[in-house]
């Protein structure tokens, strides 16, 4: 939780499927997708990050504020990406580690992936368990 942790948006431009063996860097990741770029859209911090064990489902919990970007207009967002910043900032992605893909086929009821923007504020509201559960 002391980690600075970030999220960044792919757009539709690029058909993207996230690989757990090769996508395991933020440079790996854009890549191999399309980073959204206009109006309103930037990377965001994660805010609020906690990490709580929840017992009855015998695991552990991480999670974060929801992530608002505000007047959003650039595509489509295909996939949600949440990574570890090395360095202090964002101009070494081959050392930020990719933490969390979310797509079509993982997102769930996070989000109604995929998601055009039109200008208006978008929300990534997580998901009542978290962002992570690990058993």
């Amino acid at each position: 939780v002391n980690d600075t942790l970030r999220v960044l948006l792919l757009d539709d431009t690029t058909a993207y499927t996230f690989d757990p063996d090769a996508h395991e860097f933020v440079s790996d990741v854009t890549s191999a997708g399309t980073e959204m770029s206009g109006t309103g859209y930037s990377r965001k911090t994660l805010a609020g990050q906690s990490v709580s064990e929840d017992t009855g489902d015998d695991e552990a919990v991480f999670d974060a504020d929801d992530v608002t970007w505000t007047g959003l207009d650039a595509g489509t967002i295909q996939t949600i990406v949440v990574y570890q910043q090395v360095g202090g900032d964002d101009t070494t992605p081959g050392d930020d580690r990719v933490l969390v893909v979310l797509d079509d086929d993982s997102a769930g009821s996070l989000a109604d992936l995929p998601l055009p923007t039109n200008g208006s504020d978008v929300t990534i509201s997580w998901a009542a368990e978290g962002i992570v559960n690990l058993t």
